[in-house]
């Protein structure tokens, strides 16, 4: 399915999707209310064998959006390749990788454009995701949002503390990831980009990862060791619409995904995943920061 629009687009956003037409469709909404000019970007859905009408959807689209569509054959969940797919269908210098469901609000994309832009270095972006993983009191707030006004929604999840799950890693290690020791470990493609050469450079996700998670921090750990600098802009927002988790136990996935990562690339870093210290369960960065006030501690003793 081809556009008429015929600009070389700066942004290609590449949405895998499964059967969610009614997620993806607000994910489309959203993007077709970008304020980046609309020949500036193109939208590549990739469908993981889905049968639903998800490819109705992406055509109702077609007059508003350059956008494309491709259909992989159901073999398990295989979001890594269809992203893979999407980078190799993409024509666009940056790729802004979106999951089905997750809206971006009006500005976002020309903040993906103006970080990457404005870098003299190859930059991975972490996008912020408003209401992921959000805590069961914020369930009235989730239920009267509007997925037509993605700004106003996530000024109503701003204003009640429905938050980006990762917040509590920005308040005690602070907001510049890039002089984290890890920032690969929240390089999470439900809202993320970065250069597609730098992409290809680091050999896309690892198709072998065929359960939930894991597939984009592994490809941010190899970005991050070809010297791809890490970024975390407020600006480029978007929120996490409310639907069905894909996994029953996220931490149990992830601590999987955490293992073999580690097993894979043997890092300092990595070794600490898995490693909680004092009984609390923390992230990767915050228990590196941990381990190494401890031995400065009984150094000092």
């Amino acid at each position: 399915m081809d556009h008429p629009l015929s600009n070389t687009p700066a942004i290609s956003v590449v949405i895998p999707t499964y059967n969610r037409s009614r997620l993806l469709h607000h994910t489309l909404d959203a993007l077709r209310r970008q304020t980046l000019p609309a020949d500036m970007f193109e939208v590549v859905v990739v469908d993981d064998g889905g049968s639903d009408d998800s490819e109705a959807v992406v055509r109702s689209f077609a007059d508003d959006l350059d956008i494309t569509y491709f259909w992989q054959p159901d073999a398990g969940f295989r979001a890594g390749k269809a992203r893979n797919i999407g980078t190799a269908i993409a024509s666009g210098r940056y790729v802004v990788y979106v999951d089905t469901g997750v809206l971006l609000a009006t500005t976002t994309l020309a903040t993906h454009l103006r970080i990457h832009t404005g870098s003299a270095y190859p930059t991975a972006v972490v996008g912020y995701v408003y209401g992921f993983e959000v805590d069961p009191s914020k369930d009235a707030v989730m239920a009267s949002l509007d997925p037509a006004d993605v700004d106003a929604a996530i000024a109503d999840l701003h204003a009640h503390g429905a938050l980006d799950v990762r917040e509590r890693q920005y308040a005690d290690l602070g907001e510049n990831i890039t002089s984290w020791p890890a920032p690969f470990d929240i390089f999470w493609t439900c809202h993320a980009s970065a250069e597609r050469e730098a992409l290809f450079a680091a050999g896309l996700f690892d198709e072998s990862f065929t359960g939930w998670g894991g597939e984009d921090v592994d490809l941010g750990v190899r970005l991050f060791r070809q010297d791809n600098v890490f970024v975390m802009d407020r600006a480029a927002r978007s929120l996490h619409w409310p639907h069905a988790k894909e996994v029953e136990d996220l931490q149990e996935s992830s601590a999987t995904a955490a293992e073999r990562i580690h097993r894979k690339y043997d890092l300092w870093t990595t070794s600490f995943y898995g490693k909680d210290l004092q009984n609390e369960k923390y992230s990767l960065n915050k228990v590196i920061q941990l381990s190494a006030s401890r031995r400065e501690a009984e150094g000092a003793v």
